[in-house]
């Protein structure tokens, strides 16, 4: 009788192959991005580097829109012997001008945009009752949230006038699904930041909505990574509270093996919202 199981049906004894569902690791999926274009908002801070970085190591030409050319430069210069090649864009993304004029130079020099990174993100200090904290709230509301839209506005553009099945991820955060409870007695630290946040997490939904709408095939997932080693979250806050040096953080490069996790699923699979903490985080 024939025996329930993998070897059923081999009674010669030999091993059988291995199912060819089996996935292969990252750095072969990422081939399927070689020689394409990636964007990459606020890479001339910590997360937004890592992942730069990443995706060139990874063979693809990275397109760093940032207002700090100097920042992004010095990144380049430490890519040796790397596949891809990483280009810095000018551009305030809060500028609706700066950012047709970064996306057009990609697209006259490159072809267009396959994958979008928002990453870029600023934090204030000040309290939302605070007097005279009218400029800090638009900036927080322009950069985190009005700049993610401009930039995904023109990269489905690009990628739907190609045809394109690209990829939008939106770097959130833990303060898009949980507002950090401050100790009583002590000044609140969040501010305008988590409402950003929060609308990146319904915003990123909406954009899942459109995409199916357009029948662009395109993907977009929310990375939330919790306290990161040199984030403006962690230095803001490890400046305003001395228990945040202590807490325990994620590495950048942490959330930029995020992205290649999430750009890396095959075509019928969408990582929607993924939420990574350091062990032992309390927040």
């Amino acid at each position: 009788m024939a025996s329930n199981g993998a070897n059923a049906g081999n009674e010669s004894g030999e091993t059988a192959s291995p199912p060819t569902s089996v996935r292969l690791d990252i750095c072969e999926r990422m081939k399927r991005w070689e020689g394409k274009v990636a964007v990459v908002t606020g890479a001339s801070g910590a997360i937004g580097g890592a992942i730069a970085k990443e995706l060139v190591k990874a063979g693809m030409i990275v397109c760093a829109l940032s207002r700090r050319r100097d920042k992004v430069e010095k990144l380049r210069a430490s890519l040796f012997d790397v596949a891809g090649n990483l280009n810095c864009v000018e551009c305030d993304i809060t500028e609706e001008e700066d950012v047709k004029h970064a996306f057009g130079w990609i697209a006259n020099t490159y072809g267009g945009v396959d994958i979008l990174v928002n990453n870029a993100g600023v934090i204030t200090k000040c309290l939302l009752t605070e007097k005279n904290n009218t400029r800090d709230l638009y900036t927080t509301m322009e950069t985190n949230i009005i700049g993610l839209c401009l930039c995904t506005r023109e990269a489905v553009k690009s990628m739907k006038l190609r045809d394109v099945k690209g990829h939008i991820i939106n770097i959130n955060s833990i303060f898009g699904h949980k507002v950090h409870q401050a100790v009583p007695g002590t000044r609140p630290l969040n501010g305008m930041y988590p409402a950003s946040k929060y609308a990146v997490t319904a915003i990123t939904e909406c954009i899942r909505q459109e995409l199916i709408y357009l029948d662009t095939g395109c993907k977009v997932t929310s990375i939330s990574p919790g306290l990161v080693e040199g984030d403006i979250l962690s230095t803001v806050s490890s400046n305003e509270n001395e228990i945040v040096k202590y807490m325990p953080k994620l590495k950048p490069e942490d959330v930029a093996e995020a992205v290649l996790y999430a750009i890396t699923t095959p075509d019928n699979v969408q990582i929607h919202d993924l939420v990574i903490k350091p062990m032992g985080e309390f927040l």
